[in-house]
């Protein structure tokens, strides 16, 4: 691989040589003991109903659902690599209409291997304004739970990975782009309907991590931009039933620049009537496209992937770490250091309940294995990963490209006590729909450098 790996730190342990209160103690010695519990009380309701759920779901699959395919190109070029998978999808029209109004969701909290690489950006929104008549629109939106309040107000959002100059996957046409510039780009070119929004944490929140606050909270789009608190809920059970965690579902209602219409994320496109109402439009669908990176994030989910990058969809000032609702923990919050894996039930629940992106496609043009932007941490795999199954995306990623460079078993995801298995089957469960079983997997790859094609 030719990178240095001395240096990494070691996983942090809970107690290390601090003082703790005798309460936290006590939480700490039966997070300690948990393990031990489920292995000798094989009957324990978390564990066990987990397991027993995921079995029941890959033993009573719909039959029409029994094969997540997974479809991979590599050693081209990234605009070659997403052309090419989408073509062995079925075309990009099987995916995108004629009006629709495309979300495309990178990851932009950080940079480098941290960020979705931008000409496979390009090469995706290439292939939807290629398509003849197209009227729609593509908005490029993202929550990176940050601000920086020296900016004016407009401008505040406009921080981390929107900004920033990249040394590796930023590269389009020799050129190096934020996302910024990626857009301006197309606006230069004429292309007014390629546009961005900056998501924003809706409530004020205490200075824990991530300054992104006081976006909004509306509770349907007539009212304005801003995240719904939703009443549906989620809930993780731990420490044998003695702690839960309730996690309200959010989600973001943001207007289009280009032409003024509201996407309220979970319903669907609305037009307001000056009159604090209006309609819904149901000749304006919306298509949720998943466009993640695939990056460490170290040992508490695994992995930065596709179901990890809905965190950036969520409301992380809902529950503490904000101040509102009380007896509610935001999603990241979920579990809290006790059960890190666990922000994978709210994620998961997400998709179940509020909305599941229509298609997944993760960039490995570089692959982060031992940091989430150093660059002498990644290594290049020239590999582009599309599926409808996030879940069997993120294992075969995983598996078959990062834990290879790591070595580091909470990136193995066949490993039971690794976090990333933990974190997938929690998201398998949540969801409801999915598959870590590689018998249910059927691997579609096109490889540059060869010249047979796949299947």
């Amino acid at each position: 691989m030719g990178n240095d790996k001395k240096g990494l730190k070691k996983p942090l342990t809970y107690l290390g040589c601090h003082m703790i209160s005798r309460r936290k103690f006590f939480h700490v010695f039966l997070g300690g003991l948990t393990p031990l519990f489920f292995t000798l009380l094989k009957k324990n309701s978390f564990s066990m109903g987990m397991f027993n759920r995921i079995n029941e779901l890959q033993n009573n699959h719909n039959p029409e659902h029994a094969i997540s395919e997974i479809f991979i190109a590599k050693n081209g070029t990234p605009q070659q690599n997403v052309a090419k998978v989408i073509e062995m999808m079925g075309g990009i029209g099987r995916f995108i209409g004629l009006n629709d109004i495309v979300i495309l969701k990178p990851n932009a909290q950080w940079w480098n291997q941290g960020r979705t690489n931008l000409a496979a950006m390009k090469g995706f929104i290439d292939l939807v304004l290629n398509i003849p008549d197209f009227k729609g629109e593509l908005i490029i939106a993202e929550n990176h739970h940050f601000m920086d309040v020296s900016l004016r107000e407009r401008e505040q959002d406009n921080v981390r990975g929107w900004t920033h100059l990249s040394e590796i996957n930023g590269d389009v046409d020799g050129v190096n782009h934020n996302l910024n510039t990626l857009i301006e780009l197309y606006q230069k070119q004429g292309y007014e309907h390629v546009t961005k929004y900056h998501w924003r944490d809706g409530g004020p929140k205490r200075d824990i991590w991530g300054n992104g606050q006081n976006g909004g909270v509306v509770s349907s789009p007539a009212e304005g931009d801003g995240y719904v608190w939703s009443d549906i809920n989620y809930t993780f059970t731990g420490f044998l039933g003695l702690k839960k965690w309730k996690v309200k579902m959010t989600y973001p209602i943001f207007t289009s620049s280009y032409s003024g219409i509201t996407i309220d994320f979970k319903n669907g496109a609305f037009k307001r009537n000056g009159k604090r109402g209006g309609d819904y439009l149901p000749n304006k669908s919306i298509r949720f496209i998943n466009f993640a990176v695939l990056n460490t994030h170290g040992t508490d989910t695994g992995i930065t992937s596709s179901t990890k990058n809905y965190m950036g969809i969520t409301d992380l000032s809902c529950g503490a770490w904000g101040l509102q609702p009380k007896g509610y923990v935001n999603v990241h919050q979920c579990g809290e250091r006790y059960y890190p894996y666990s922000k994978a039930g709210p994620l998961g629940h997400f998709m179940k309940t509020i909305r599941k992106a229509d298609l997944n496609i993760v960039t490995a043009e570089w692959v982060g294995w031992g940091a989430r932007t150093d660059p002498s941490k990644a290594t290049r795999m020239r590999t582009i990963l599309a599926s409808k199954d996030p879940i069997a995306l993120d294992y075969y990623g995983a598996k078959y490209l990062l834990y290879p460079l790591s070595n580091e078993k909470y990136h193995d995801p066949d490993n039971p006590q690794s976090c990333v298995r933990k974190f997938l089957e929690l998201a398998l469960e949540a969801s409801g729909d999915g598959t870590l079983d590689e018998r249910l997997m059927r691997i579609n790859e096109h490889d540059f450098e060869k010249t047979h094609n796949y299947g």
